[in-house]
């Protein structure tokens, strides 16, 4: 088919991004009311395309409708490319930092600022995008051809991706693209991730007053001890490198806090400190944690307070996607793109972690400057065309 994308997709590019940006679609636990409104919208989008969705909705904790959409365009009898984009966004951030409005899509020349223009409106877009050219041209691509528009993504997938494999929904006979992460010149394809380990550290101690710390034990102070010793043990004993990973190595950061005392003049009694642990495969997460909790005990012993470990999350890595898929694509995006595909593993997180879990074929793919997560971030209507093209080359 003709590879020529025309002005009429930059309009479509621009108007769908105007119109679904405005919708805050962020999960209830970051306090938003999740993905439905956003979900209704792309099936609109879809229907005038030409094709019909299915919804796949479940209910979650908090008693909210988390939809999932699914689409199809081609003969059963084939394997179906997967094209899997998720729906909800994480929260704007500080306000103060964005030089536009969050949650409006404000286009300047070839960029398109906005929460969730990058993650993961270009997946989605690019999934709009590759599906509208194929029905338009009325062309049978050699794979049918699978949309996935998934809820949760941001804070778990359990009601995303996590729940339609578990309906049996996706085959490992099939294979699918990730559009949630790559680099600037598209040359990133992400086959592997690393191992996740998020951690909640509870240090108990003894709370007094200000003034007289020595009738007190401050859990603070001593959390702060203990948060750096295991922060330096952890990187001495795991710091092997693997250079299909970018960074090479295993990472193991202390980042949200939660607040202690409410005043200044109080020596806290429970400090509260949670870890970002991101593993290479070849450590096995039951060996981290096993360290982790005889560090634990052995600063708790010396010191006299009590020490409480909480897994919040654990994600351990699946073997690396390889085989033809991942040569085929790599072709469409140096005949493309002109550049020369480099295959790597990941620290994030993305959904193609559990279709690789159940031998389903997977790879992470689009280009991007990384802006998601940030303030002001954007997207470029150039590499939405650029990535169009690939996938359309590929099918």
């Amino acid at each position: 088919m003709d590879l020529k994308l025309d002005d009429d997709y930059v309009e479509f590019i621009k108007k769908t991004y105007k119109e679904m940006i405005p919708i805050k679609a962020i999960s209830p636990e970051s306090g938003g009311v999740g993905e439905y409104e956003k979900a209704k919208y792309i099936e609109g989008v879809l229907s005038e395309i030409g094709i019909k969705a299915k919804w796949y909705n479940v209910k979650d904790s908090h008693g909210v409708i988390r939809p999932n959409l699914m689409a199809m365009y081609g003969p059963s009898n084939k394997k179906t490319f997967w094209i899997v984009a998720h729906t909800d966004v994480v929260p704007e951030g500080d306000i103060s930092l964005w030089k536009t409005k969050p949650f409006e899509a404000v286009i300047k020349g070839d960029y398109i600022y906005g929460r969730g223009t990058e993650d993961n409106g270009q997946g989605i877009m690019l999934a709009l995008g590759v599906a509208k050219h194929i029905v338009e041209a009325k062309v049978e691509p050699r794979f049918r051809l699978g949309l996935a528009f998934v809820a949760d993504e941001e804070v778990g997938s359990v009601y995303g991706a996590q729940h339609l494999i578990n309906k049996k929904i996706f085959s490992k006979k099939d294979f699918a693209l990730v559009p949630d992460g790559g680099n600037s010149d598209g040359s990133m394809i992400e086959i592997a991730e690393k191992h996740i380990l998020w951690l909640r550290f509870e240090v108990i101690g003894k709370q007094s007053h200000g003034s007289t710390p020595e009738k007190g034990l401050n859990a603070n102070r001593l959390g702060m001890l203990f948060y750096s010793e295991l922060y330096n043990i952890l990187h001495r004993r795991f710091n092997g490198r693997d250079t299909l990973f970018e960074p090479p190595v295993s990472t193991f950061e202390p980042t949200k806090k939660e607040q202690n005392v409410p005043n200044i003049n109080t020596i806290p009694g429970t400090d509260v400190q949670y870890f970002d642990c991101r593993i290479l495969p070849r450590y096995r997460v039951d060996t981290v944690l096993s360290l982790i909790r005889k560090t634990a005990a052995t600063f708790s012993k010396a010191h006299g307070c009590k020490i409480n470990i909480s897994i919040v999350s654990r994600e351990d890595a699946p073997k690396p996607t390889s085989g033809a898929f991942v040569k085929e694509f790599s072709d469409a995006v140096k005949a493309v793109k002109n550049v020369e595909p480099k295959l790597l593993g990941i620290g994030g997180g993305t959904v193609a972690k559990y279709f690789r879990e159940i031998g389903m074929p997977s790879i992470v793919w689009m280009t991007i400057d990384e802006t998601a997560h940030s303030p002001n971030e954007y997207a470029k209507i150039s590499n939405i065309i650029s990535d169009t093209k690939v996938v359309l080359k590929f099918l």
